[in-house]
């Protein structure tokens, strides 16, 4: 299979789609938004909503029928871009396969990921990231003095941690500055910001998983 590669510059407040998405729920609402330019050869890569920045988008689809989103995220991680995330769909149906696909996305690839409810939350999510690019941040990703829009949709991950409210998965963001950095986390690191109690549960609940 050959490795995918994307050179091509996007145009700022522009995104683009891969074909399959066409005649979607995804592409129209995508289209009310933003600027989107259909692309065919972008293999596995769902979204290009800045430069040498790709979306992989796991559906409740691709999670019960367990297709081929797990190769897909370890080409996604392969193919090295400046930028990745992986948009997966939180639905009842789904949320029993949650915690392996954070599992190998976060922990074992590195990978950031986004759960959402469904197409819309995940446009709402791409919108974020096409806006983010044009006022060419360097990372989106990357925390300062405050958590700006698209890093609302990173606290959904920490959010899925039982008894963690959004005050202390705010600050665990702030803190370490990615989930990755979050998962590598010690106890006693976790445990300075959140307390003894929740960092242990948060600690087990990345490493138990």
């Amino acid at each position: 299979m050959t490795e995918t590669t994307f050179r091509q510059s996007v145009p700022p407040g522009h995104i683009y789609v891969n074909e399959k998405w066409k005649n979607t729920d995804v592409f129209t609402f995508l289209c009310r938004r933003v600027q989107v330019l259909p692309l065919e050869t972008m293999d596995f890569v769902d979204f290009y909503p800045a430069n040498n920045f790709a979306v992989l988008y796991v559906t409740e689809a691709d999670l019960v029928s367990g297709s081929n989103h797990k190769r897909n995220l370890a080409k996604l991680k392969k193919a090295s871009f400046e930028r990745s995330i992986v948009i997966v769909e939180r639905t009842n149906i789904s949320a029993q396969y949650l915690s392996s696909v954070q599992k190998l996305a976060v922990l074992e690839l590195g990978l950031g990921m986004v759960p959402v409810n469904g197409p819309e939350e995940c446009c709402q999510a791409l919108v974020a990231m096409v806006r983010m690019g044009s006022e060419e941040k360097s990372n989106p990703f990357m925390l300062r003095d405050r958590v700006p829009p698209l890093e609302t949709y990173l606290l959904r991950t920490l959010l899925t941690v039982p008894t963690l409210g959004e005050t202390k998965a705010q600050a665990l963001l702030l803190r370490f500055k990615s989930l990755l950095n979050i998962c590598n986390a010690s106890v006693e690191d976790l445990a300075k910001v959140l307390g003894t109690s929740s960092a242990q549960q948060v600690y087990n609940f990345f490493h138990n998983c």
